[in-house]
């Protein structure tokens, strides 16, 4: 995957909505403005995507000094746990509970601030059950999921991490050994330790973080932690689109993407549609 020129309206819609939510306008917004643009203009079209916003969100941190979209990671975080007990029965009453559960956590790939400015989530879980999921990559998820025994879960969004928690906890009654990975340190909505413990995830896994500030995971930046975890890993679930760009090109088969369709150059790379959810084993190389 590289940058298209498509992305580039979507680098500057992203700088805008985190100033948006920082506050921050006037003289201060136009020079963190101009800095940003300065990244993007220097960005190689030949990098992938999440690249170029790990640097972005880089410097929005530093520039505005605070996570500006705590406030909302938090309400999506609450608001996720009050459809918690109804996501768990709907699970338990799938006629194949694990696909069940996989359908319920790619929905929680809504709640993404890096692109949307409001999410639906009841929305999102009804269409996940309407949705095809394409059956022989499901069927060969359940099969690396029988025959897994550490299962490294990588998150991606707050709020998000909720709707993991079903599927974690069908994997966990399944007898797997489970490590939840979180970023190191804030960047857009992604969830954090602060995060994952509102969300309970440490009821049902081992959560570490992954020592960095990548959008997505970049494992050229991660932790010892973190890379003796998923060397140990006997499958990898890997949620939304940014882990999708940073890690499919690792050839990894133990990978599993599970996410949304959320932007334009990543539905035409997969030859699906804007909003269609993905369940797919990364290719080998």
């Amino acid at each position: 995957m590289i940058t298209e020129l498509e992305c580039l309206p979507c680098f500057f819609r992203q700088i805008t909505r985190t100033l948006q939510y920082a506050g921050v306008n006037g003289d201060k917004g136009r020079s963190i403005m101009r800095k940003a643009t300065l990244i993007i203009e220097n960005a190689p079209l030949s990098e992938i995507p999440a690249r170029t916003t790990t640097l972005i969100n880089r410097l929005l941190r530093e520039e505005i000094g605070s996570d500006p979209y705590q406030r909302i990671k938090d309400t999506y975080n609450r608001i996720s746990l009050e459809r918690l007990p109804a996501m768990r029965q709907m699970a338990q009453e799938s006629p194949d509970r694990l696909e069940g559960s996989a359908r319920i956590a790619i929905a929680g790939n809504v709640i993404d601030f890096g692109i949307y400015e409001s999410v639906d989530v009841d929305l999102s879980l009804t269409e996940s059950f309407r949705l095809e999921l394409q059956q022989d990559e499901y069927r060969t998820f359940a099969r690396a999921v029988a025959g897994a025994h550490r299962i490294l879960y990588l998150c991606d969004n707050a709020g998000e991490i909720v709707f993991d928690r079903v599927l974690l906890e069908t994997l966990k009654e399944a007898g797997k050994v489970l490590t939840a990975v979180v970023k190191g340190v804030p960047v857009i909505n992604d969830a954090t330790l602060r995060d994952a413990r509102a969300a309970g995830l440490h009821e049902c896994a081992t959560v570490i973080d992954n020592g960095n500030d990548g959008v997505g995971t970049l494992l050229e930046a991660c932790s010892p932690q973190f890379l003796e975890a998923y060397r140990a890993a006997d499958m990898i679930i890997s949620k939304g689109q940014a882990n999708y760009e940073t890690l499919v090109q690792t050839g990894d088969t133990r990978i599993f993407f599970l996410f949304k369709v959320k932007c334009p150059v990543v539905a035409s790379l997969l030859d699906r549609d804007h909003g269609d959810i993905v369940l797919e084993r990364c290719r080998g190389r």
